[in-house]
């Protein structure tokens, strides 16, 4: 009896496509796909192609979290909490001022109070590919008394699974004497940068250098004093303040973008983790702050861990993953299992 014939390779092609696509490497070891694409050239066409990666990505949706950049005086070092390198360490040598959508935000040298930063440029990394982007000088006649600056990607409409080669901002905030609050905008698109908004905000402004956080169309910026978030629209080129509770004045928050999207803010008071959200106001009347979770840290982190200052250093965003900075080191708190790590 003769053998049945051979399948066309079209068509196996598309088997082992839809055997790839749906076996995900484990959350700890992305590197699964890249040894499968050692069995045979066939395999590593496939897993190779632009297509397989947008199926994949848009199938399992939560990418895995490969590891975060820490400022350790005037650089920044990556602390991988996976089998993931970056092709170009040399990179992050620079501080790490803000990370979004694939890309990493560096400053090329420490900021000097008084200065103007933008007389050291900033440069967008990615670390997957290590391609870099040095941006050009704002060359203008501001000396701040502090600044902060966001990256994300350029497209309100994206859904930002594999846009790490598309256009993107950056939005610098700076407070001066002079002009106020200024909000800076970099285009990828058109290489220049442009002035955006200006707004002369109650009170004194200093903008905290720390995590921002995007939801919607707005980016958040947390300010020291007086314990609020500033505000700024992408769409309007607004830019307001929101006051934070008062329960919050004595500790530092970060800001974040919740699971279900909405604005959030975390903070450590008592050796608890506070998570808060934006939510409509109980009389169903305007918007307002609620504690939506307390998590003990006593109960997830070592004793020892907890005998001095303990601070929010970072969220990851998209797989909600809390990072806490101790005098024992750096915990990463995942809020979906409690799972502890010391990285």
């Amino acid at each position: 009896m003769a053998p049945p014939p051979r399948p066309p390779p079209a068509l196996v092609d598309e088997l082992v496509e839809e055997i790839l696509i749906r076996t995900p490497p484990p959350p700890d070891d992305p590197a699964g796909l890249v040894r499968a694409t050692l069995a045979c050239k066939r395999w590593r066409r496939i897993v190779s192609d632009p297509g397989f990666r947008r199926r994949f990505l848009e199938l399992h949706r939560a990418p895995p979290m490969l590891g975060f950049l820490c400022n350790i005086g005037p650089q920044s070092s990556f602390v991988s909490t996976s089998s993931f390198r970056p092709p170009c360490a040399a990179c992050s040598n620079f501080p790490a001022i803000d990370a979004r959508h694939g890309r990493v935000l560096l400053h090329s040298a420490p900021w000097v109070p008084g200065k103007n930063p933008m007389c050291n440029p900033f440069v967008v990394w990615d670390p997957v590919t290590g391609d870099r982007r040095e941006l050009p000088r704002l060359l203008y006649y501001i000396y701040p008394f502090s600044w902060n600056a966001a990256v994300l990607c350029a497209s309100a409409a994206c859904d930002h699974l594999d846009c790490r080669r598309g256009p993107f901002l950056v939005v610098f905030v700076v407070v001066t004497d002079r002009l106020g609050t200024v909000v800076y905008v970099y285009s990828s698109e058109t290489d220049a940068w442009s002035e955006q908004a200006s707004a002369r905000l109650p009170g004194y402004n200093q903008i905290n250098l720390g995590p921002t956080a995007l939801v919607g169309s707005s980016l958040y910026f947390t300010i020291w004093h007086g314990k609020r978030l500033l505000k700024y629209d992408l769409a309007t080129q607004e830019v307001s303040v929101l006051p934070l509770p008062t329960e919050c004045f004595s500790t530092s928050v970060v800001p974040l973008t919740t699971e279900d999207g909405r604005l959030g803010f975390t903070h450590i008071l008592n050796k608890n983790l506070c998570l808060w959200s934006r939510e409509a106001a109980p009389d169903g009347i305007g918007v307002g702050w609620a504690l939506s979770r307390v998590i003990e840290l006593e109960t997830l982190l070592p004793c020892h861990a907890l005998s001095s200052t303990v601070d929010v250093a970072g969220f990851a965003d998209g797989v909600d993953v809390m990072i806490v900075r101790t005098n024992e080191g750096i915990f990463t708190i995942d809020l979906k299992s409690c799972q502890v790590t010391k990285v």
